[in-house]
C-alpha cells in the first residue's frame, strides 16, 4: 500500500499524539485520514497483540529489521515510531509500511533519558532605541511603547508594530527583535510585512519605513511575507542585509531564509512572488523564481536549485522538525536550537542521510526515538545529548 507524504495538518495531529494532547475527535480524524487511501484494514485484533505496548514493541522490532535491509542511505517519513492505539506510521520514501508481525526480536534499549527536555516556545528580547530591553515572554499582552508617529503591542506571541497619525521622526530608531536557542517570535513591520523568527535568530529594523527604500538586517532564520508598499507612484524596495554576506531584495512576496553562523550556507526558498540575492560589493547577483533555493557560500558563490522543497523550508514555522536528506549532524543542530541543548558525539556515527519530519511540540525525548531506529542510540543528560553509534 502507498500514501503520500501528509500535510501539516496531519503532522500536527500526530505530534499531538505523541505528546498524549490529541482529543478523541482529532484521534479519530487521524485514523480516518489514514484508512481512506489504504488498500486494506489496518486495525489490530487482539490475537495479534494483547496490549498497545505489546504491539509497540513488536512493531518497533518490524521497523527496525525492516531497515536493517537496506543500504548506505536511509530515507524515512517518520512522525512517530509507536503505535497509536490500533496503528502506527512509518514512511520510507514515498512508501508507507504497516508491521503486524509476530517475529520476534530483541529491539536494542530506548533512548535513555535522565532528564527530559521541554520544546521550546514563543520567546524574544526586544531592544528599544534606547537601549532598554524588554524580555517579551514574560510580559502581558498589551501597549508596551506609545510614540508619536507609532506604537508597539504584543498580542498571542506576535509583536505589533502600528502608525499613527503624528509626524514620523526624520531619523528613525531602530528595533531589534532576538530570539534565543529555544524561541521563536513573530513581528508586523511598521509597512504590514510579516517575519516569522526562528529560534537563535534576530531582526534589527527601523520604528518607521520613509523614503525610498525599507531596510532590515537579519541574522538565523526567518519567514517573511513581504507587503507591497509605494512611494510617489513607485514601487518601494525591501532589503534585507544577511549576516553582511548577501543583500535579499523585494517588492512583494513570501520566502524563507536560513542563515546560521554555523551552517556551511545561506539559503534564501522562494514560495511566492521574486526575489534576487546579490552578494554586497559585487554585481554578482540571483534572481529567483517560486520553488527556487539560491544556496550561498563563502567558496563556491551562488548556486541556484530548482527543486527546492518549499514546504520543507518553512516546516518550523508550520510546527515540524523536518530534515530532508541531511545528515545526523544537520539534524542535530537543528535540534539543539529548538530544545537549547548542547551536542555531544561518542564514536563513530553512521553516516547516513534522513528524510523526516516530526512535531516541535514533542518533548526531545519523542524527537529521539524517531532517529534511535537506524542504529543510532541518544542519552539526554542535562540538557546534553550524547550521540553514539
Amino acid at each position: 500500500m502507498s500514501l503520500k507524504p501528509p500535510d501539516a495538518r496531519y503532522l500536527h495531529l500526530a505530534g499531538k499524539w505523541l505528546a498524549g494532547t490529541i482529543t478523541p475527535e482529532e484521534k479519530q480524524e487521524f485514523a480516518d485520514w489514514y484508512n481512506r487511501d489504504q488498500d486494506e484494514d489496518v486495525f489490530v485484533p487482539e490475537s495479534q497483540a494483547a496490549s498497545e505496548q505489546e504491539h509497540r514493541d513488536r512493531l518497533l522490532a518490524n521497523i527496525r529489521e525492516e531497515i536493517a535491509r537496506t543500504k548506505q542511505r536511509k530515507r524515512f517519513w517518520v512522525f512517530r515510531p509507536s503505535v497509536a492505539a490500533a496503528f502506527a506510521l512509518l514512511f520510507l520514501g514515498a512508501g508507507t509500511y504497516f508491521f503486524t508481525s509476530n517475529k520476534k526480536q530483541s529491539p536494542r534499549a530506548p533512548v535513555a533519558v535522565i532528564s527530559d527536555v521541554a520544546p521550546g516556545g514563543d520567546k524574544a528580547t526586544l531592544t528599544l532605541g534606547d537601549g532598554s530591553i524588554l524580555q517579551l515572554d514574560e510580559l502581558a499582552d498589551g501597549t508596551l511603547q506609545q510614540k508619536s508617529h507609532f506604537s508597539i503591542r504584543k498580542k498571542n506571541g506576535e509583536l505589533i508594530y502600528e502608525t499613527t497619525a503624528g509626524t514620523p521622526s526624520a531619523n528613525p530608531g531602530y528595533n531589534t527583535i532576538t530570539t534565543p536557542r529555544g524561541g521563536q517570535f513573530r513581528v508586523i513591520l511598521p509597512d504590514g510585512s510579516k517575519v516569522w523568527l526562528n529560534a537563535s535568530s534576530s531582526l534589527r529594523y527601523p520604528t518607521s519605513f520613509d523614503g525610498g527604500e525599507r531596510l532590515v538586517a537579519l541574522s538565523g532564520e526567518g519567514y517573511f511575507e513581504v507587503a507591497k508598499a509605494r512611494v510617489d507612484g513607485k514601487p518601494t524596495p525591501f532589503r534585507i542585509n544577511v549576516n553582511d554576506r548577501e543583500t535579499v531584495e523585494v517588492l512583494g512576496t513570501h520566502f524563507n531564509i536560513m542563515a546560521y553562523s554555523e551552517e556551511k550556507a545561506i539559503r534564501t526558498t522562494l514560495l511566492e512572488g521574486s526575489v534576487r540575492v546579490t552578494r554586497p560589493g559585487t554585481r554578482n547577483s540571483s534572481l529567483l523564481k517560486p520553488g527556487q533555493q539560491c544556496v550561498y557560500d563563502r567558496d563556491m558563490g551562488f548556486v541556484v536549485r530548482n527543486d527546492a522543497d518549499a514546504g520543507e523550508s518553512i516546516s518550523w514555522k508550520n510546527g515540524i522538525i523536518s530534515f530532508k536528506d541531511a545528515d545526523i549532524e544537520t539534524i542535530m543542530r537543528q535540534i539543539a536550537r529548538w530544545y537549547d541543548v548542547r551536542v555531544e558525539y561518542q564514536g563513530e556515527v553512521p553516516q547516513r542521510l534522513f528524510t523526516g519530519g516530526i512535531s516541535r511540540k514533542s518533548n526531545l525525548s519523542g524527537v529521539l526515538k524517531v532517529l534511535e531506529l537506524n542504529d543510532i542510540h541518544f542519552e539526554i543528560k542535562n540538557k546534553v545529548i550524547v550521540v553514539s553509534p
